[in-house]
């Protein structure tokens, strides 16, 4: 479909309620694929390849591909889809995105889940790679690109993202993994990661806006995750500015808890359907569920 001008690719499946499903940064709708699977049993859920990943445009020009734009962006998707009662679940830089999204367009968003991610992001706190750097190196970056997209790396770079939760998965999980890291890199440019590392290693922070959000909103993440210092940054914040956001950690969970605990996460983001009015608002914040409620019916193996 298109949206401000670009062609935006998400894939679609079940009936309901809707559910927008964000992935993190450099990744593919594919990173979803087993959350999808289940959530596709009780509601309409969309999982969206943002701009500069997957088969979605990848302008090399007039897009910076800040968490605004990709908000911008969704937002028009939204309104074109018609879609109502919406809940968006975003990871990372995802998470980000859906978070500004609401804060940003709240007649169009019911609640949010947001895995990790947040409003604020420094480079300092989120010490990221700078491995990114080297693309923009004329010829050096031509290598890099060229090792990336071999596919010899497929492999060490599914591992690394999983860490330690690495040899708790099943060789299927593995190789599912795996094929997700290769789709990031198969169907990416160079242009477009350059752009997308560049928006999140840049300060991001709309927390005057999420201030006055006034939606259910859920943030979990990994007790053992490698950006804890951009959680705590952002958890202690929203104890501050807006208590009524729940936060429930997952004890032993990593960054990308949607591919270490995927058919958990999508029983916390069905719980907080079912424990959230329909139509979001100032009164679906009160009602918001409490943590605990929320914790209680995890399953971790």
């Amino acid at each position: 479909m298109q949206a401000r001008g670009y062609s935006i690719h998400y894939v679609e499946a079940g009936a309901g309620r809707p559910i927008l499903l964000i992935p993190g940064a450099f990744t593919t709708y594919r990173a979803w694929n087993r959350v999808l699977a289940e959530l596709a049993h009780h509601g309409r859920v969309l999982a969206v390849d943002y701009l500069g990943v997957g088969d979605s445009d990848k302008p090399e020009a007039g897009f910076d591909y800040t968490v605004e734009e990709q908000a911008d962006v969704l937002a028009e998707m939204v309104r074109a889809l018609q879609l109502s009662d919406l809940t968006v679940v975003g990871a990372s830089y995802g998470g980000a995105a859906a978070l500004n999204l609401a804060a940003r367009y709240p007649e169009l968003v019911s609640r949010v889940v947001c895995i990790e991610g947040g409003a604020l992001i420094t480079p300092e706190v989120l010490n990221y790679s700078k491995l990114g750097d080297l693309l923009a190196w004329p010829v050096l970056g031509d290598i890099i690109w060229g090792f990336m997209q071999s596919g010899l790396f497929d492999g060490p770079t599914a591992r690394s993202v999983m860490g330690s939760a690495w040899a708790g998965l099943s060789r299927e999980e593995q190789q599912d993994i795996v094929a997700v890291v290769s789709a990031n890199i198969r169907t990416a440019t160079r242009s477009s990661w350059l752009g997308i590392y560049r928006a999140i290693t840049r300060r991001i922070d709309f927390t005057d806006a999420l201030d006055g959000l006034r939606i259910p909103v859920l943030y979990i993440y990994g007790t053992e995750s490698k950006y804890r210092a951009v959680v705590d940054l952002n958890v202690g914040r929203f104890a501050r500015s807006n208590p009524s956001i729940e936060v429930v950690p997952f004890p032993g969970g990593i960054h990308d808890l949607h591919l270490q605990f995927p058919d958990a996460v999508a029983g916390m983001v069905l719980q907080f359907l079912a424990l959230t009015p329909a139509g979001g608002g100032a009164a679906g914040a009160a009602a918001a569920p409490r943590a605990d409620a929320l914790a209680s019916g995890r399953i971790f193996d």
